[in-house]
């Protein structure tokens, strides 16, 4: 199941959207990846490669706009993603 971003612009209230957010890369948060399978490693991996990888020494806080939120379930084998 999905939504398409005008839909969830549409739903809002007051509508924060700026080209600024988007200048950044978003924080990757991996929930649930350290599973011994193969295929979950996999997936970690194909999520990390999509987005550069931030240096914590180095990164601008007030830089992040974004967070992408990637949630394995290990039991019903479904993600749930958040941005």
């Amino acid at each position: 199941q999905y939504s398409l971003v005008r839909d969830v612009v549409s739903a809002l209230r007051r509508h924060r959207m700026h080209e600024q957010q988007f200048s950044h890369p978003p924080l990757l948060v991996l929930s649930n990846f350290g599973l011994p399978q193969i295929h979950v490693k996999l997936m970690a991996g194909m999520f990390q490669g999509m987005f550069p990888a931030l240096n914590v020494h180095k990164v601008n806080l007030n830089s992040i706009r974004r967070c992408l939120l990637i949630t394995y379930s290990s039991e019903s084998q479904l993600l749930e993603f958040r941005h």
